[in-house]
């Protein structure tokens, strides 16, 4: 929790604002005055309220409906409300509870129980926004189309998004150590104790999973970073796939068009390139200077194609190793 808490005190009485920060401020509190609804609203504008007490019973704008707008609005509808009154009536504070308060302090202010109850409403709302905070990025990070797994130090899965355990086909992230995953039912492109080497920061790595009867043929390009704190100790290690499949099956493709190619083109060169030698030896009988020209010249663009057919044989294998 951050050092100084901001509350916001409504009320139209300007004693009842001076008593209040008599109580609050000694205690680190920072305050925030406004003696109207409509001022009330305005303050959030260029303030970060942390907690506000407002008094229930105000001119041209009550404190209930000071409240319906803070909790209408995104921006403000889990900071916490206190309702402040005078009002004993069991039918006002229900319209309060059902207008989203999170408490009441009465008047004449009790200074124990007005600080124990700032205290106790400022430490929940702390980590109902925290919760609230992680649903958003949850909500946000299950949108994205790469997988996402958050590990311990020894790999288990501590946080994920909705794509890594479709990739992976994990039903069920809890107490799955990742690294076990990978190397149990996929072929990984670095071995295991390159993968958990914990000297290296960030690594990158391929993921494949073989076409099978229930599945198609899977391709994952993997990254792998450590998240440390300041004093260096690991915290974190984060692990994000993306799909490649797609484009890869495209290379693989290509790739075997070209192959096939190369070898369709090989078999006749070769057969040509034989007989010109033939020709240029004689075994077909002697030639006149304008035969031998044209024998050279077509031999010679033998010898190019043949070149450039091998070079391509050379790329399709290089390529075929690599990936």
């Amino acid at each position: 929790m951050k050092d100084k808490s901001v509350i916001l005190v409504v009320d139209d009485q300007f004693q009842n604002i001076e008593l209040l920060e008599a109580y609050l401020i000694p205690q680190g509190y920072e305050i925030v005055k406004a003696a109207s609804g409509q001022e009330a609203l305005e303050k959030f504008v260029h303030n970060k309220i942390d907690l506000v007490l407002l008094d229930i019973m105000m001119p041209k704008m009550s404190g209930l409906e000071v409240l319906e707008k803070l909790r209408a609005d995104k921006k403000t509808r889990l900071i916490p409300v206190v309702m402040v009154t005078a009002l004993k009536e069991t039918e006002d504070k229900v319209k309060a509870l059902e207008a989203g308060c999170d408490d009441f302090i009465s008047k004449p202010f009790d200074k124990v129980e007005l600080l124990a109850r700032v205290k106790s409403i400022l430490k929940i709302s702390y980590y109902l926004r925290q919760l609230d905070e992680k649903k958003q990025f949850k909500a946000v990070v299950d949108k994205i189309s790469d997988g996402i797994a958050i590990c311990s130090p020894d790999y288990l899965i501590k946080d994920n998004n909705e794509a890594l355990l479709k990739y992976l086909n994990i039903a069920n992230p809890a107490n799955v150590n990742l690294v076990e995953t990978l190397f149990k039912n996929y072929a990984v492109s670095i071995n295991k104790e390159a993968l958990m080497d914990l000297k290296v920061a960030h690594k990158t790595f391929d993921i494949v999973g073989e076409k099978t009867e229930t599945r198609e043929a899977l391709y994952l390009e993997a990254n792998l970073d450590l998240i440390k704190n300041s004093a260096g100790e690991l915290l974190s290690i984060v692990f994000i796939l993306r799909d490649v499949t797609t484009g890869r099956t495209e290379e693989f493709i290509k790739q075997d068009a070209l192959t096939l190619i190369s070898h369709k083109l090989s078999m006749p060169l070769g057969v040509i390139s034989g007989k010109i030698t033939l020709l240029q030896d004689g075994l077909y009988g002697p030639l006149n200077g304008e035969q031998k020209e044209a024998i050279e010249a077509v031999s010679k663009q033998s010898f190019l194609l043949i070149s450039i057919v091998e070079k391509l044989l050379g790329f399709t294998i290089v390529r075929s190793h690599s990936s």
